[in-house]
């Protein structure tokens, strides 16, 4: 998804009511978030926000000079860099080590890649967002929206499961603000 990042417009300090409505959409799209908000956003967190000018609606979360979120339209799902402090966060799905090449180039997940013997499919639904894991590796490399659930990828063992949104070495992992 991010190839490349340019035109960002200048920050925007979020209001206490925008950290607040910001807390609120993350605890509600990500449960385990509930004991990790705290930890995030303490109460002196400087809390601010670039727009993409070139992303329709996109703005990234930026908490005290580190990125950790990226909001598209009505999703929150956060920098990758988060997801390796907390790996819980998310729910992970491994693919075989036959997709690693084919992640860093910011092509999707193919079912095959989840359901063969190096994969693991964990029950997610469609939409939700999910840590993209390899075997053998201890960190998420990618991050990504389920196309299909777990049920019909099983099911069907054909075609694109997970539409990569973020992965490492591209523009958002290095940008710099």
């Amino acid at each position: 998804m991010f190839k490349k990042i340019d035109d960002l417009s200048k920050p925007t300090l979020l209001s206490k009511t925008g950290i607040k409505d910001l807390r609120n959409a993350l605890t509600n799209q990500y449960p385990l978030m509930t004991r990790l908000v705290d930890d995030i956003f303490d109460k002196k967190a400087v809390v601010s926000s670039y727009k993409i000018k070139s992303e329709y609606k996109t703005d990234i979360i930026y908490v005290d000079k580190e990125i950790l979120f990226v909001q598209k339209e009505n999703i929150v799902y956060p920098h990758l860099k988060l997801l390796h402090k907390y790996p819980e966060l998310q729910p992970k799905q491994k693919i075989d080590i036959g997709g690693l090449k084919h992640i860093f180039t910011g092509s999707d997940v193919m079912a095959p890649g989840l359901t063969s013997p190096g994969g693991l499919l964990v029950e997610a639904k469609s939409q939700e967002v999910v840590g993209i894991y390899v075997e053998g590796k201890e960190h998420a490399l990618a991050i990504g929206i389920m196309i299909m659930d777990s049920n019909d990828i099983r099911t069907l063992n054909h075609g694109k499961a997970i539409q990569n949104i973020h992965h490492l070495g591209d523009a958002l992992w290095n940008l710099k603000l």
